[in-house]
């Protein structure tokens, strides 16, 4: 805008310094007058034209660098909010996954899941501080995990070098609660107020590929017996007390279910 108005300035000044070169021209066009110089003039009119045609150029050029930085200041925008927005997903995935796999097994997976999509991985797992660093998430865009077991925090950053862009979301994440014997032995969800009429405990979940899965034991059944101690005279915290004793001996234990009125018993080793 400056130089346009520069521009305009030194036409108009021109303007004013040449007309009376033309005036005097025209006036010996008039009177009898003769030199041995070479008659020179400008038409002014002409001049005021070419500068103002170079100060539309010098516009046009200015409106095109301000339309290709709204253009390049847009485009960050989007960036921005798409690698905040990619932050936050990664983030909140993670630490799902050491919710169900703890630390060790989130970081395999994650490792092996890139690496099958054909990215770059690198890991730094030492002094309790694992970085997973993951190479063309997308175009040009760099995706970092960061797990602190101390803290018990996990971020994820997303890099956008070429647009100066960096966004990281960050959570405290929970590692998963160790199952109970009665789970992790035999397979059998309990709960201490999920009891049939007789006071014993009924069973609310089984969990598949266990011996009492194919057993055929289902939620929902009475548990009666373990080995020879009748369910309605334990709390669940006594049951799991005598399930680590068991196995600690690696031994077997009896289990007897009432399935609709008929009772089954299988043995399951520890």
């Amino acid at each position: 805008m400056q130089m346009k108005k520069y521009v305009r300035s030194t036409a108009f000044f021109l303007i004013l310094l040449i007309a009376p070169v033309r005036t005097a021209f025209a006036y010996s066009e008039h009177h009898s007058y003769s030199s041995s110089h070479t008659e020179v003039w400008v038409d002014a009119t002409g001049l005021a034209v070419l500068l103002g045609t170079l100060a539309a150029g010098n516009t046009n050029n200015q409106a095109e660098a301000a339309k290709q930085q709204a253009a390049y200041e847009q485009k960050v925008r989007e960036i921005r909010e798409h690698a905040k927005e990619s932050s936050r997903k990664e983030m909140e995935h993670a630490a799902d996954l050491i919710f169900e796999r703890g630390v060790p097994g989130t970081v395999e997976l994650l490792v092996k899941s890139w690496e099958g999509e054909g990215k770059k991985t690198f890991l730094d797992d030492r002094s309790g501080v694992t970085v997973i660093k993951v190479s063309g998430f997308e175009e040009n865009i760099r995706l970092e995990y960061t797990i602190r077991q101390e803290s018990k925090k996990i971020s994820v950053r997303v890099t956008a070098p070429d647009y100066s862009v960096s966004e990281e979301s960050g959570a405290y994440y929970k590692e998963p609660q160790p199952l109970p014997p009665s789970k992790s032995y035999l397979g059998l969800e309990l709960e201490e107020l999920f009891r049939d009429p007789g006071g014993r405990l009924l069973i609310k979940d089984v969990v598949k590929g266990t011996a009492a899965f194919y057993a055929g034991i289902l939620p929902g059944d009475s548990l009666v017996m373990i080995d020879t101690y009748d369910t309605k005279n334990f709390d669940i915290a006594r049951v799991d007390s005598y399930l680590e004793s068991r196995a600690a001996a690696k031994a077997k234990v009896r289990v007897t279910v009432s399935q609709k009125g008929e009772q089954k018993s299988i043995d399951i080793q520890l």
